[in-house]
């Protein structure tokens, strides 16, 4: 979006489906999504420039965004940064000074984990930041170079705790639930052997239990606080300090949602519904709020920990926020509730998608000066040193389906593209990170193109492309979170849940994908396929992707581990355990194995 972009422009009538058709969409839609964007009214968008570089745009006096004067613009980007533009007219615009590409990775590999899944023998029932630790040092000691994790989201502390990472409480804060209770600080001082006995007993089963993992975890953290909170460390209060108002306004929403038991805001008392509204409950429950905000710096030092053991933590940002969330309550100006982020039906799933995550203004956006979104990056690189932004497409378009409609009647939304990826290239080059961006699906015109030109890498799964169809400038991997498993494809017992749940699928596409995988594997498909035929294909599939162009290739613990289900089934609410299976022993156990250590052994070749 720029000074000649128009809301047709911003809303168009028309897209290209995955199967390169017109789709024509519904003018009475498209009507009432023009409104509300035009009820923001006409914000200015920012100057994108580079540093040392020539930007016509740039005419008036620089001002940092604190307040101090740089001097006058001569048309040349300044260094680095967020600057005040005040032209000579007195119009003030942003100004995003940022490098023009991202950095690099080396050519490498590592793993892919759903972090909740990968339970150790020390864990409470859920894989937390100690965990994460153990796998990034066995990660780096097998010669991977990173690891790419589950969003690590904050979520509700309400008892029914939400089970999908890619639909948080809040994108800027951490998920309390990933506490590791021995490592917090404190802990030692207190006795928490009744609870460790508990939340140790949920690792007997497969399923996990997030509600009976909160109850526990939440009465441990609650110990420890108690017997802490009036000698707290300097690092302490230096973390609330940075965290600010941000910190506080998701700390008071917190203790909210716990005091009303449930995150849904809008259902609360009037008076509560705001974050203005609700300063006199800061002030009375002072103590709650200040629990929630010490409980976000436990989270955030042992995350911090885990991005030092070993291999580079790969982050993963969903593409939005839950309708009841602390983000949607914080900005709740800028969110649209009326309508959910979602895509159209394409070639993998045929009814199309609705995620339920509100809808977020474009041009609230920029009137804000993207504070969300800044906001949210820099958590996300405040310890890991890689992004993965999960449909990437979010930073060009989204998809806006009316609330309760189908997904087949929304429109798509285009958002202020340049200046995101220059928040984005800024804030990674602060702390020398990469970024990957999930470019499957449907992707505009152009997308790729641009991705290229800032060096932003793409992202391929070998079960959708064949691997030697992958780019270079690409992280590879067999699959990813919504998509089968190797052991599922090879078997048909993903085709066989698909069928059962009466979810639709190209079963025929599906059916040849298996055929080939058991032919590059020599699994003959007339034989019992058993774990060793698994084994043997999963080996199969990750030396075609060790030997295929992709930067980065990612080897999935749930591969490594047999596992047969996806972790997750789009489309499903209650027909699937989504998000709700663990690895089927201890990661650390897995990680031993030598199926594991062969397809290691098999991607380490690739350094050679």
């Amino acid at each position: 979006m720029d000074t000649t972009v128009t809301l047709p422009e911003i809303v168009p009538a028309s897209y290209v489906d995955a199967h390169e058709t017109v789709q024509e969409l519904d003018p009475e839609t498209r009507s009432d999504v023009m409104s509300i964007i035009a009820d923001q009214g006409d914000p200015i968008p920012p100057v994108v420039c580079a540093p040392g570089r020539p930007s016509s745009e740039l005419d008036g006096e620089l001002w940092t965004l604190d307040g101090h004067r740089v001097g006058d613009a001569h048309g040349i980007g300044p260094e680095v940064g967020y600057y005040r533009l005040v032209q000579p007219s007195g119009g003030r615009r942003l100004v995003i000074s940022a490098p023009e590409r991202f950095g690099q990775p080396e050519r490498g590999w590592g793993w892919a984990v759903q972090l909740y899944a990968a339970r150790s023998r020390d864990s409470w029932g859920i894989g937390d930041f100690g965990d994460l630790a153990l796998v990034a040092r066995a990660a780096a000691h097998a010669g991977a170079s990173s690891v790419l994790i589950s969003p690590v989201h904050a979520a509700a502390p309400v008892p029914a705790q939400q089970a999908s990472p890619y639909s948080p409480a809040s994108r800027q804060w951490l998920q309390l639930l990933h506490i590791a209770i021995d490592d917090v600080p404190g802990a030692s001082e207190v006795d928490l052997s009744d609870l460790a006995v508990r939340g140790k007993a949920l690792n007997a089963e497969r399923r996990i239990y997030r509600d009976s993992v909160w109850e526990l975890k939440l009465a441990a953290l609650e110990r420890v606080w108690g017997a802490t909170k009036d000698r707290l460390p300097v690092e302490h209060d230096v973390f609330v300090a940075e965290g600010g108002e941000d910190l506080r306004r998701f700390a008071l929403w917190s203790a909210l949602a716990e005091r009303f038991g449930t995150a849904h805001w809008r259902g609360w008392p009037e008076r509560f519904r705001t974050p203005q509204g609700a300063e006199a409950f800061a002030v009375e429950n002072a103590d709650r709020v200040a629990f929630f905000a010490w409980a976000q710096w436990v989270a955030d030092v042992q995350f911090a920990a885990a991005c030092q053991a070993g291999a580079t933590i790969v982050a993963d940002v969903a593409v939005g926020f839950d309708s009841s969330s602390a983000d949607a309550w914080m900005h709740q100006e800028m969110v649209s509730f009326d309508y959910e982020v979602g895509c159209p039906p394409d070639r993998h799933n045929l009814d199309g998608q609705k995620w339920g995550l509100p809808s977020i203004n474009p041009a609230a956006l920029i009137a804000s000066d993207f504070a969300p979104f800044i906001g949210m990056v820099r958590s996300a690189l405040r310890h890991a040193r890689a992004l993965r932004i999960d449909h990437v497409m979010q930073l060009w378009r989204l998809y806006w389906v009316p609330l309760g409609g189908h997904p087949a009647g929304g429109v798509y939304v285009h958002y202020p593209t340049e200046a995101l990826l220059a928040i984005l290239r800024l804030e990674a080059s602060r702390v020398g990170a990469w970024v990957v961006g999930e470019d499957m699906g449907t992707v505009a015109a152009g997308v790729r193109e641009t991705m290229a030109e800032y060096g932003m890498l793409g992202y391929r799964a070998a079960l959708r492309l064949p691997v030697d169809q992958f780019p270079e400038a690409v992280m590879g991997a067999s699959s990813t979170h919504d998509q089968a498993t190797v052991a599922g494809t090879l078997t048909g017992s993903d085709n066989d849940d698909l069928r059962r749940i009466g979810k639709a699928a190209n079963f025929e596409q599906l059916e040849g994908v298996r055929r080939e995988l058991a032919a590059a594997a020599g699994v003959d498909l007339d034989q019992p396929i058993g774990r060793a035929e698994i084994e043997q294909a999963v080996v199969a599939q990750y030396t075609r992707l060790s030997q295929c162009r992709a930067r980065v290739v990612l080897a999935s613990l749930d591969d490594a581990g047999g596992v047969a289900e996806r972790p997750n089934m789009p489309g499903t609410v209650t027909e699937w355990p989504n998000w709700c299976l663990s690895l089927p022993m201890p990661v650390e156990d897995l990680l031993a194995e030598p199926l594991a250590v062969r397809v290691a052994e098999v991607l380490d070749a690739r350094r050679d």
